[in-house]
């Protein structure tokens, strides 16, 4: 099982780092298109860009969001796999990790497999 001093200083990193992507949601961000044609173009490359910001944090929520469930129900740490518990380092490492290193590793060979056969 993790050590409760482990597992507040991850629940506390997990918090402050919802904090701080729900400020940054909150922020809104006029990108001005009008002008020439560099404006326009430029004004598309910030819209892009947001676009993907807001997918990569609304992505970095739900992971929060399920670590801190997890938290909650007392079964953070243990892979969702194997049901075997991850290394504290991992989790301190990065408090996201749903897996231990040795079902990543397979998760990833496999992807890899899918990813060549569907060329």
């Amino acid at each position: 099982m993790i050590k409760k001093s482990v597992l507040m200083k991850v629940k506390n990193t997990l918090v402050n780092e919802k904090h701080a992507i729900l400020q940054q949601v909150r922020q809104e961000i006029d990108i001005d298109t009008d002008g020439d044609e560099t404006d326009l173009i430029q004004g598309n490359l910030l819209i892009e860009l947001t676009n993907h910001l807001n997918y990569r944090n609304s992505s970095k929520l739900k992971q929060i969001e399920e670590a801190l469930k997890q938290i909650e129900n007392k079964t953070y740490g243990l892979c969702k796999d194997c049901e075997e518990i991850i290394p504290e380092k991992r989790l301190l490492h990065n408090p996201y990790f749903q897996t231990c290193v040795s079902c990543a590793e397979e998760r990833e060979i496999e992807e890899k497999q899918l990813r060549r056969f569907s060329k």
